[in-house]
């Protein structure tokens, strides 16, 4: 088992907490192992320790930690020792990843492919990592506007006219979330050829064409990111005559993928598409407050449960795709619930409960904290690896309790960012966002405190008794 190898890409969806975890999981349990270890991270600040042709050709085993596309995917097509997990499954199950990995590279078992079903969620993921700078770069030009202007009747009231200026520069920000959507979720599936006819299709379903002027808004830029995705992926392998070969990505598959997926949309989908965003707003603006309560229960617990996994990118499609569409309830809700179970468990290790953490866990804490202020739910996966049945059942009760309380309430934001950061972006319910997100960590803290035995000090790991 000694003396191997094993290289691995790390990328998450926001490129940030679960990227870096993964990471130091992966090359921890390569030293108790004896194994070298090589881990590039593709995260958002960049790329970082690249792997070269080198070290993919010497490596035993090529880990793929990814929940997005990544970039130079293509140095990877001659290789067949891939194993293919997400971040959160790297986090969660390091050992019995490298006991598969040593498997492989014993064996030379060959890993299966994607299936469809994980390729499409994978493409959403990587659609959702692209445009989550565009909207949160808008969405804070949005709340330095709120917080210098008034708010009257959903209306912004801008102090002057830079403020005006920034405004406007923000809308069309928010505008381009959809495009840049559809632009990456097809390229995810298809490659580079894919981008250019989804960036438009995603421009068109976002505004009204035809002649009933339909708009499908986020919910058309999904399902038109895919088709074109496998549109193009299919259209790449036609075999054509080496001089149009060359063309082909620049000018034939864009032109032909338009004049296939505009008439399909605009003829065909767009009509039960745009009935169904509208049965869906419908739907969310009239909500009873039993109904609305139990939206907030459920954002909770998708924001919780795998602590900005599959789950919590379930809810941010769902949010965003209401948000779009002008229900800011359900994405108000879903931010303030992101910040609450790292804030829970900083109230509990750093408070509450001091006595029942360790050195190490009070560190933890502190990093929990901070990452709370920005909605990064990640701050709460230390305590989860070190005490899973506690920590997981703690969270997710004390995020529904604060998501019922957050929908009753009538929080609204108009940012996709979290935390107390986010609070200049909260247009109604400002005091509520602040007291529900205590409410709902001072729950989590109360349940570890009653829950949750003494953790031992000991020279390798800590443990709870």
């Amino acid at each position: 088992m000694n003396n191997k190898k094993i290289v691995a890409i790390c990328a998450c969806t926001a490129g940030m907490a679960h990227t870096y975890i993964a990471k130091q999981k992966i090359e921890n349990e390569a030293k108790k192992r004896g194994w070298d270890c090589k881990v590039e991270t593709q995260g958002a600040a960049g790329i970082d320790n690249v792997l070269t042709d080198q070290d993919l050709k010497t490596a035993d085993v090529i880990i793929l930690a990814t929940d997005i596309s990544i970039e130079n995917a293509e140095r990877l097509e001659p290789f067949k020792n891939i194993i293919k997990v997400s971040t959160g499954e790297a986090v969660k199950n390091t050992p019995d990843l490298f006991n598969q990995a040593d498997t492989i590279s014993s064996k030379g078992n060959k890993v299966a492919k994607d299936s469809i079903g994980k390729e499409i969620f994978r493409s959403l993921n990587t659609g959702i990592s692209k445009f989550l700078p565009v909207i949160i770069a808008s969405g804070i030009l949005f709340s330095i506007v709120l917080m210098t202007g008034n708010v009257t009747n959903d209306t912004i009231l801008p102090s002057n006219q830079f403020f005006a200026d920034l405004q406007q520069v923000a809308i069309y920000g928010f505008a381009m979330m959809v495009p840049v959507l559809a632009a990456y979720m097809a390229y995810s599936i298809g490659g580079n050829a894919a981008l250019a006819p989804a960036f438009i299709m995603g421009y068109v379903v976002n505004n009204p064409i035809g002649a009933n002027h339909v708009s499908t808004g986020f919910i058309g830029a999904m399902i038109f990111g895919v088709l074109i995705g496998y549109f193009v992926k299919w259209f790449k392998t036609v075999k054509v005559h080496p001089v149009i070969e060359s063309v082909m990505p620049v000018m034939i598959i864009p032109t032909v993928t338009l004049l296939v997926m505009a008439p399909i949309y605009i003829y065909g989908l767009s009509y039960p598409l745009d009935w169904f965003v509208k049965a869906m707003v419908a739907t969310l603006k009239g909500l009873s407050n039993v109904n609305a309560a139990l939206l907030g229960v459920g954002i909770g617990v998708l924001a919780a449960l795998d602590m900005g996994g599959p789950c919590s990118k379930a809810a941010t499609a769902f949010t965003l795709a209401a948000m779009a569409e002008g229900v800011y309830g359900p994405n108000g809700v879903f931010r303030m619930c992101c910040a609450i179970p790292p804030l829970g468990l900083a109230i509990s290790s750093l408070i509450v409960s001091r006595s029942k953490y360790t050195k190490e866990e009070k560190e933890f804490g502190i990093t929990a904290f901070f990452l709370s202020l920005a909605g990064i739910t990640e701050g709460t996966i230390p305590f989860a690896a070190k005490d899973p049945k506690h920590v997981i059942i703690a969270i997710v009760i004390g995020t529904a309790v604060a998501g019922m309380l957050g929908m009753i309430h009538g929080i609204e934001s108009l940012v996709a960012f979290g935390g107390l950061v986010a609070l200049g972006g909260v247009t109604k319910g400002a005091m509520w966002y602040v007291i529900d997100m205590f409410i709902g960590a001072f729950i989590i803290a109360a349940i570890l405190h009653f829950t949750r035995k003494t953790a031992v000090e000991s020279e390798d790991t800590d443990v709870v008794e």
